[in-house]
C-alpha cells in the first residue's frame, strides 16, 4: 500500500515538474509568450462559441417547451369541454327523466 502512495507522490511531482518547466518555457522566450497568447484567445473563443450555442439551444428548448404546452392546454380545454357537455346532456337526460316519473306519478 505504501508503494502506491510513493508512486502517486512521485507521479505527482514529475507532472508537477512538467507543467512549471511549461510555464518557464512560455514565460522567457517571446515565441513562447505568443503562443501562450494564442492558446488563451483559443481557449476565450471557444468559450465564447460555447456560450453563444448554449444560448441558442437553450432558447430552442424553450420556444418547443412552449409550444408544447399550449398544445397540451388546447388538448385538455377541448377534453374539459367534451366532458362538460357530455354531462350537462346527461344531466338535461335525467331531469327529462325525473320530471316524465314525476308526471306519471302525480
Amino acid at each position: 500500500m505504501e508503494s502506491k502512495t510513493k508512486s502517486k507522490v512521485a507521479l505527482g511531482l514529475i507532472l508537477g515538474v512538467a507543467a512549471g518547466a511549461a510555464v518557464y518555457y512560455f514565460m522567457t522566450n517571446e515565441d513562447g509568450k505568443q503562443q501562450l497568447s494564442n492558446v488563451i484567445d483559443a481557449v476565450k473563443d471557444f468559450s465564447d462559441k460555447a456560450k453563444t450555442a448554449a444560448v441558442e439551444q437553450s432558447s430552442k428548448l424553450a420556444d418547443k417547451a412552449s409550444d408544447l404546452a399550449s398544445t397540451y392546454a388546447s388538448k385538455a380545454s377541448d377534453l374539459a369541454s367534451e366532458y362538460i357537455s357530455k354531462a350537462s346532456d346527461a344531466t338535461s337526460k335525467l331531469a327529462e327523466d325525473a320530471q316524465k316519473q314525476a308526471q306519471r306519478v302525480g
